[in-house]
């Protein structure tokens, strides 16, 4: 029985020691998150000019760590000295799980964004804004469902149309794709993102209609889609927009008359609707946007009179009615803008003389 024991004894040593071994090679394989980060770091060569001591990397410029030592933050915006130029794609995305903020903005990154920064599952702010990017924006966007801000601005290489992905974001706040030089119409899919409160896709290439599923965001409180090719009518669907403060349409093809509902934005602040080819007469409804302090209708083809209740904006600042179609006389109530810095009315097929009360509005500066 002894040799048999002895035998019994020397296997499970000998096993014991083989799962030893396999456990420290497996270890030495698969590194830890920390190292993870640590190595993606080191490969990414953002910080080459700075530190190689990778133990230190929460002191890093524009790295936050949370008290695990996990980075939590990348943010260069702060820092001109860190040059990604063209190694923006070598960084591991999928080594930062806890990244919630990655601000690259005014960096000169050059080339595409890279579809792996679909990696980044825990991201809630993420602005590449100014930061000569070009290609299209990958629809692996749509994967950071827990994110709250994309800012994307005036990289005016990017090309092709918003992936329809970017629905999938049902946290967004805020969307910013100002002047990227994206083309294509406007996803219906934007509709999804209940949580919107600012839309910005002014300054691009944008093409078709303004999508009927626009009136489903119902905390949208800015909306910029200026100097596109936008066509056809404006949506009355617009009028369910009732927290909007700032409606900015300028600069599109839009055509036909501004819709009756357009008088349901009782927070409006700012309507600019500049050179929009409109036609018929502005609606009585308009006038009941008793918190608008600027008004863009200027290079339309409005007609008809400007009624006596124009009075009733005294907020206004900013009224600019000129190069239209209009008639009549300026009505007296026009004197109970108190507010009125700057009023633009020539042009026109205005009868009259302009009254005279006009004079004792204190802050005018322009008529």
């Amino acid at each position: 029985m002894a040799p048999s024991l002895t035998i019994s004894v020397i296997l499970g040593v000998l096993w014991a020691t083989i799962l030893l071994s396999f456990a420290t090679t497996v270890t030495a394989a698969y590194p830890s998150p920390l190292e993870s980060e640590a190595i993606a770091l080191l490969e990414s060569r953002w910080w080459s000019n700075h530190s190689s001591n990778t133990s230190q990397r929460c002191q890093w410029p524009g790295i936050t760590c949370n008290t695990a030592e996990s980075i939590t933050q990348i943010n260069l915006s702060d820092a001109p000295n860190i040059e990604v130029g063209d190694r923006f794609g070598k960084l591991n995305f999928s080594s930062f799980p806890n990244l919630v903020l990655l601000d690259l903005s005014d960096h000169q990154l050059r080339g595409k964004i890279p579809h792996q920064i679909g990696d980044l599952s825990a991201l809630k702010y993420l602005d590449l804004s100014n930061c000569g990017l070009s290609g299209e924006l990958p629809p692996s966007l749509g994967k950071l469902t827990q994110l709250e801000f994309l800012d994307m601005s005036y990289n005016g290489n990017i090309n092709g149309s918003i992936p329809p992905q970017l629905g999938n974001l049902k946290n967004l706040v805020t969307l910013n794709l100002r002047q990227c030089g994206i083309v294509g119409p406007i996803p219906s899919a934007l509709g999804q993102l209940i949580n919107l409160q600012s839309l910005i896709l002014s300054g691009n290439q944008i093409n078709g209609s303004i999508p009927l599923e626009i009136g489903y965001l119902r905390n949208l409180t800015y909306l910029s889609l200026s100097n596109n090719r936008i066509v056809g009518p404006i949506p009355s669907a617009l009028g369910q927009l009732t927290s909007l403060q700032s409606l900015i349409l300028w600069g599109n093809q839009i055509n036909g008359s501004i819709p009756l509902e357009i008088g349901y934005l009782r927070n409006l602040t700012c309507l600019d609707l500049y050179n929009s080819r409109l036609v018929d007469s502005i609606p009585i409804t308009l006038y009941q946007l008793t918190n608008l302090e600027i008004l863009y209708l200027d290079n339309n083809q409005l007609q008809g009179s400007i009624p006596s209740c124009v009075g009733s904006l005294s907020k206004m600042q900013y009224l600019s009615l000129d190069s239209n179609l209009l008639k009549g006389p300026i009505p007296q109530e026009i004197c109970n803008l108190a507010n009125l810095t700057s009023l633009y009315l020539s042009q026109n097929k205005l009868t009259g003389s302009i009254p005279s009360c006009i004079g004792s509005l204190s802050k005018m500066q322009y008529l």
